[in-house]
């Protein structure tokens, strides 16, 4: 028998490092190119279009975008027109419904 004095280290579990999913891997990079394109709109008056390849879905896009707005420029409008996604510093024309009276 061995008795000897320990560290609280020796308790703590051991984190393993794990390769990223091709689906992990995709989303980050999905998320930095919307980033660096958040990145571009200077004024109100810049509009920036991410079009969409076919094998992208355009509510896995919206969600991206969406994620990247909240969490970098919060404030920027987004539109999506067919295939196209636009984002904007300002207000982009086409929302829903009728404009308000006052």
């Amino acid at each position: 028998m061995r008795i000897r004095n320990a560290k609280i280290e020796e308790l703590k579990p051991k984190t393993r490092d794990r390769a990223l999913s091709p689906r992990q891997l995709a989303a980050l990079q999905r998320e930095e190119e919307i980033r660096k394109a958040l990145g571009r709109l200077k004024s109100d008056e810049d509009i920036i279009a991410i079009e969409l390849d076919p094998s992208e879905k355009i509510p896995t896009m919206r969600a991206a975008v969406k994620k990247a707005i909240a969490g970098h420029r919060p404030g920027t409008s987004m539109a999506i027109r067919g295939r196209t996604i636009y984002v904007s510093s300002g207000s982009l024309p086409g929302g829903r419904g009728r404009k308000p009276k006052a």
